[in-house]
């Protein structure tokens, strides 16, 4: 891991997840959606139930939602360790096909293309992650790019603020998750993939997204960080703020979920 995230570093070996980014084809947004909430959430079942993978969930884009995207939904899968480089056998899907109902993967697969197609996919590293999710709460994430002399001053401002100011929220209702993201070290760097850091809050549902998360009070601060000072707590986001930007903001519906994300401790 890079000395750029030292200040989220875990002691564990890194959380994995992989993104594939997915774009329906044209009149077939419903019956992907329904196909996701059946079929697929079967599959997925499966892979959670045979341990190889802690959670799977499908994410929608809801905004900026334009023609022009060229995604609209999102699979997550959090592993168990490391990703695998290796091809898993076709024997092995099949096997998995048959226990969600299909009669062969080839069977689920052609069912897949045919709503949909797959446009790319990535490596992401979990650097922390609390809360929980379920179908129906939205996911409202912040990606940044961070000057890389910044960049360990990020993750320390993240662990020592944003994460403590995130659980107070959880304790209060209505924000339901918390996590941050990096890109996965190993196979591309901050530049290639476009940013150094990634902020989700999932919110209870879409209303409360909307409503947004008010103003940060002092007394509010406090009483979330104890013995920590606003002032000083003000004085380093205004600093850290002139040395990143938000490079992309974007909101999704969670459609499906199949097992649990676990919890990422610093």
């Amino acid at each position: 891991m890079c000395a750029a995230s030292a200040a989220l570093a875990q002691t564990a070996p890194p959380q994995y997840y992989g993104v594939t980014y997915i774009k329906t084809l044209p009149g077939k947004a419903e019956a992907y959606r329904t196909f996701l909430e059946t079929d697929a959430a079967k599959l997925f079942q499966v892979g959670v139930d045979e341990g190889n993978v802690d959670a799977i969930y499908m994410l929608r884009l809801t905004a900026p939602y334009v023609t022009g995207s060229d995604y609209d939904y999102i699979q997550v899968v959090w592993y168990k360790g490391p990703p695998s480089l290796d091809v898993t056998p076709r024997s092995v899907w099949d096997a998995r096909a048959k226990k969600a109902g299909f009669a062969s993967y080839q069977q689920y697969i052609d069912k897949r293309d045919s709503l949909a197609k797959l446009v790319r996919t990535a490596w992401r590293v979990s650097m922390a992650r609390i809360g929980d999710m379920k179908a129906g709460n939205y996911m409202r994430t912040a990606t940044y790019q961070v000057e890389p002399e910044y960049r360990q001053e990020m993750g320390r401002f993240l662990q020592e603020y944003t994460m403590p100011l995130a659980q107070s929220r959880m304790s209060a209702g209505g924000l339901v998750g918390w996590g941050v993201t990096r890109p996965a070290g190993a196979i591309m760097s901050d530049d290639e993939a476009g940013f150094s850091y990634s902020v989700s809050n999932v919110l209870k549902d879409s209303d409360t997204l909307l409503a947004g998360p008010g103003a940060l009070t002092e007394e509010a601060f406090k009483k979330a960080i104890p013995g920590k000072s606003y002032a000083t707590y003000l004085n380093d986001l205004n600093r850290l703020n002139a040395h990143r930007k938000i490079t992309m903001t974007r909101i999704h519906e969670i459609v499906c979920v199949a097992g649990t994300p676990p919890t990422v401790t610093p």
